[in-house]
């Protein structure tokens, strides 16, 4: 031990000065007793005289003998800074927000709650150049608090601050020290919603581009158990059944990419030596194909639609009346003209699984998964005088664990919300301004519901996926008997479904909607039990019904990819290659979505699907 400590006095010590010091203190403590041992005694009288920096670590007079652990635990509770009070929303009155908008004041935007404090409102501050003419004229004993919604921003803490933390033996944690959390502060990607649509864009990206090289993507969701995504509450249905060939493209490639992901996205065991896989993908995919039944009225687009499918490569046949009643005898045809059964490449699969996948696929690419909301989107103006041209730059995330926000700066902004999709373009002012802007993203969630139901005879491996001209849809779920019945949100806005305390659907609705619908159609669904019900929220356009993917016309740092219609895990494999090649290669080189781009909103163009299941 003595030697230790000869070497800690050493002057040409090659250990970090404050390093140094700090484990002079812990021996002190750890070997100082009553009595006192001469050699000891005379080193350390020797190193005060040489090392002026240690002056203020006096040797105890009596301390009892501790372990070197303890030594530690008790060092870092002294040196832990003071737990910080719990974080509550600012709100500001109506005089102040208009004080924030004046820019003839010495602090421009800005109004002083505090002596030599200057606090300013995201929402209510108007669109400012860069440099923000905020802290042009800041003295060195005043400061500047940024709130986004009433919460604080986080902002780089100051340099003693930072050289505090730094001097620490132990990182604090991300609720002592909010300035240092497990995702960056920029990304070049920055990607709004965590599903199987915005995963998958994060993969094409990833794959493509090498995170080693310097790029950073981020994907915020700020629901890390999927527990309500739409994502992994839906069927999980492969169809290429549509009447525009974009949308049976996807279909097909997305049944390529399922079949070959367990060679494709795969995450290797170990880095360096691949003996095996830590994660092989198996979405458990079933090929029953889907069998979509029209009434007379519709008999004409579905011929239509099969032409174009079979263009398009899809493997679909077109089943009349007499052919449905052979090949299905347990469905009742009246009413019907026929319908188109999927053959190949059509059917369901586990998007639990499959997102998990991609989930670890992305990680090990180097993905950061950011476990907080969007709140904000904030801005720069291009110029002094036109308020509307303006760019997008930094994301707020709201984080649940410091009750703040955190500003998240990025080059590329891509909304892949789902229902929310709306609500956070119009956080990125599509929607909000005038001309084109007024134009909001026309996404918003349509809640519709699920019904597990038991039989206990009925049809059973010969079932696909039913889609019925009235909405209803019906898909085996295992082998034991279950099925899956739910029905498509109608075109009516205000239409809501009641539900009870337990946030399951009224028993009624049931019985009065569903129900009649399904006995009619099938009429072996006589004898069943009704084990539950769950929520799914539809990603639904109520403009035209179809997806809207590419760049916004007027914000070129802003793409979007949302409006499936429940159908993300379908489009996401294709929808993310192809917003891949829209950034990185100025245009789409596999399949053009240009018909689902955002312009036909602004040109009123519709894009509709000729038969609506």
């Amino acid at each position: 031990m003595l030697s230790l400590v000869r070497r800690l006095t050493h002057r040409d010590t090659c250990l970090n000065p404050s390093l140094q010091n700090k484990m002079k203190r812990l021996i002190l403590r750890a070997y100082s007793s009553d009595k006192k041992d001469d050699d000891f005694k005379e080193i350390m009288a020797k190193n005060e005289r040489e090392s002026p920096t240690l002056g203020d670590a006096t040797i105890p007079s009596k301390t009892e003998e501790m372990s070197f652990s303890e030594i530690i635990e008790q060092n870092e509770r002294e040196a832990k800074p003071a737990k910080s009070k719990e974080i509550t929303r600012t709100l500001f009155s109506a005089e102040e927000k208009t004080q924030m908008k004046k820019v003839d004041q010495r602090i421009p935007y800005t109004v002083e709650r505090e002596p030599g404090v200057f606090s300013f409102e995201n929402a209510v501050r108007p669109l400012v150049t860069f440099p923000d003419p905020t802290f042009g004229d800041l003295r060195t004993h005043e400061d500047v608090k940024e709130y986004s919604l009433g919460y604080p921003v986080v902002r780089p803490p100051s340099v003693v601050e930072r050289w505090r933390e730094g001097l620490r033996m132990t990182p604090s944690s991300p609720e002592d020290y909010p300035w240092i959390q497990e995702f960056r502060n920029h990304y070049d990607f920055l990607i709004v919603g965590g599903g199987i649509v915005g995963s998958c864009i994060a993969n094409s990206l990833a794959e493509r581009i090498k995170i080693d090289d310097g790029y950073r993507i981020g994907v915020i969701e700020k629901d890390p158990t999927y527990r309500k995504s739409n994502s992994t509450q839906f069927l999980g249905n492969l169809r290429n059944q549509f009447s525009m060939p974009e949308s049976v493209e996807c279909g097909l490639f997305a049944a390529d990419y399922l079949r070959m992901m367990h060679i494709n996205k795969s995450v290797p065991l170990d880095q360096d030596e691949a003996r095996g896989y830590f994660n092989i993908p198996n979405v458990k995919f079933q090929p029953h194909g889907n069998l979509t039944l029209v009434a007379e009225d519709d008999w004409d687009k579905l011929e239509a639609s099969h032409k174009v499918q079979g263009l398009s490569g899809a493997q679909t046949a077109l089943l009349p009346r007499y052919s449905l009643e052979k090949r299905f005898p347990w469905l009742n045809t009246n009413g019907l003209a026929g319908g188109c059964l999927g053959l190949e490449g059509e059917g369901w699969f586990d998007t639990w699984n499959f997102l998990q996948s991609l989930i670890l696929r992305n990680k090990y690419l180097g993905v950061d998964y950011i476990h907080g909301e969007m709140m904000f989107c904030k801005k720069h103006a291009h110029a002094k005088f036109e308020d509307e041209q303006f760019i997008n730059f930094e994301a707020h995330i709201f984080l649940n664990n410091t009750k703040q926000v955190y500003p998240i700066e990025f080059s590329r902004l891509i909304i892949a919300a789902a229902g929310q999709s709306g609500n956070v373009g119009r956080m990125a002012g599509i929607g909000t301004g005038r001309g084109p802007l007024y134009m909001d993203i026309p996404v918003e969630p349509r809640r519709g519901y699920i019904f597990k139901i038991k039989l206990g005879e009925g049809p059973l491996l010969n079932f696909p996926l039913v889609s019925d001209p009235s909405g209803l849809f019906i898909r085996r779920d295992g082998y034991l008997g279950h099925f899956l019945v739910g029905k498509l949100p109608g075109e009516d806005m205000n239409e809501k479904i009641p539900v009870n305390t337990f946030g399951d659907v009224d028993q009624e609705y049931f019985d009065n909607e569903i129900l009649p619908l399904l006995q009619y159609r099938i009429p072996g669904f006589k004898e069943y039990t009704l084990e539950g019900s769950y929520p799914v929220d539809y990603d639904y356009n109520y403009m035209d019904g179809t997806p809207i993917v590419g760049l916004h016309p007027l914000l070129p740092n802003v793409s979007m990819a949302t409006g499936f219609n429940g159908r993300g895990a379908m489009y996401g494999p294709a929808v993310g290659r192809g917003i891949m090649e829209l950034l990185l290669d100025d245009g789409y080189k596999s399949i053009d979505f240009s018909r689902f781009c955002f312009d036909r909103f602004l040109m009123q163009k519709e894009s509709n699907e000729a038969i609506y299941a």
